[in-house]
C-alpha cells in the first residue's frame, strides 16, 4: 500500500537497520530534521527556469537551487558539524499530471523500477515504466511510492516527460525529506542490540539505502568516515551475543 512519506519518518531514539550493497549496518536515531523546497521550480545548470515543450523530454537534471545553481539541494558532505553520521530520507511530489519524472539514483545510472524482462526505459519516448507523476506522488502529499534515501557523496537526477500533446509545462515539486543525525551500532559495544533489530525481536526500522532495485554501495570512504563500520548481513547480524 502506497502512504504518505511522513508516515515513514523516524524520531529521535528510533532504532534502523540500513541496507547498503555490501550488506546492513544497525543504527539509532539521535536527532531529525524535517527539510522541505516547496514549491521547487525545476531549473538548469545556469538557474534558468525549464519549461518542457508538447509532447517533449527533457534531459537529466540535478535538483539545483536557483539561488546559487552550483549547490544541489539534496547533496550532502561526508562530514557534519554535529560529528554524526547523517543521511536524507524522503520523498518528492510532482505536478502538474502531464508531467512525468524518471529519477536517476546515483545520477547517471540506469533507472530503476522495470519489470526485469523488458528494454531499458526511455524518458526520452515517454516510456510508461519506471516514472512518477501526480498520481502516484502527489504534490501536496509525496508518498514512499518514491522512497529515497540519499547517503554523503551522491547525486540524484532526475529526467521529464511532458504527455501534454498541446501545451508545455515546468515541473513543480515538494521536495520533502527528513535529515537523520545517527550513532553506529557496532558489533562489540552493541551485539545484543544490533541481534534483536535484526531478528525483529525489537521495532526497528528497515531501510533501503538509495532508490528502486537494489542498495547503493556504501563503499570504503563512508566506512571509513562513520567510524570503520563493517556492514554485515542479517544472519551474521542475528548471531551476535
Amino acid at each position: 500500500m502506497v502512504r504518505p512519506i511522513t508516515e515513514k519518518f523516524l524520531e529521535p531514539n528510533y532504532l534502523a537497520a540500513l541496507e547498503f550493497g555490501e550488506g546492513w549496518i544497525f543504527t539509532r536515531i539521535i536527532r531529525r530534521r524535517i527539510c522541505q523546497a516547496r514549491p521547487y521550480r525545476l531549473v538548469d545548470s545556469a538557474g534558468n527556469d525549464v519549461d518542457i515543450a508538447a509532447s517533449s523530454a527533457q534531459p537529466e537534471l540535478r535538483f539545483r537551487d536557483r539561488r546559487n545553481p552550483e549547490n544541489d539541494i539534496l547533496y550532502l558532505d561526508t562530514t557534519t558539524d554535529s560529528g554524526w553520521p547523517w543521511i536524507l530520507h524522503g520523498s518528492i511530489g510532482i505536478r502538474p499530471s502531464p508531467v512525468s519524472m524518471y529519477l536517476r539514483f546515483p545520477e547517471g545510472q540506469i533507472i530503476p523500477s522495470r519489470f526485469p524482462e523488458i528494454d531499458p526505459i526511455r524518458p526520452s519516448s515517454g516510456d510508461e515504466f519506471g516514472y512518477i507523476d501526480y498520481s502516484k506522488s502527489p504534490y501536496e502529499e509525496p508518498t514512499d511510492f518514491v522512497e529515497i534515501l540519499i547517503p554523503p557523496g551522491q547525486h540524484l537526477g532526475a529526467e521529464y516527460y511532458n504527455s501534454d500533446t498541446v501545451r508545455s509545462h515546468q515541473p513543480v515539486m515538494n521536495l520533502l525529506f527528513c535529515l537523520y543525525h545517527f550513532q553506529v551500532l557496532k558489533p562489540d559495544k552493541h551485539p545484543k542490540l544490533i541481534s534483536a533489530i535484526a531478528t525483529r525481536a525489537v521495532p526497528a526500522s528497515f531501510l533501503t539505502v538509495g532508490f528502486g532495485d537494489k542498495p547503493l554501495d556504501m563503499g570504503s570512504t563512508l566506512m571509513r568516515d562513520w567510524g570503520d563500520v563493517k556492514p554485515m548481513s542479517l544472519d551474521e547480524a542475528a548471531g551476535l551475543r
